[in-house]
């Protein structure tokens, strides 16, 4: 009675892959935008 209640079914491992994706280009993006305003700081400092 429990054993089909254990099949997740093909559609659960494609929402994970979607979610791992989402989180990493998440990370990304954010040490991205640290990186640009850094550069931007930077940038300010040399102008003045």
């Amino acid at each position: 009675m429990i054993a089909p209640l254990l099949y997740i079914g093909p559609g659960m491992s494609v929402g994970a892959i979607v979610l791992v994706l989402l989180i990493g280009g998440l990370v990304l993006f954010s040490l991205g935008y640290i990186v640009y305003l850094r550069i931007k700081r930077m940038g300010k400092k040399k102008d003045k």
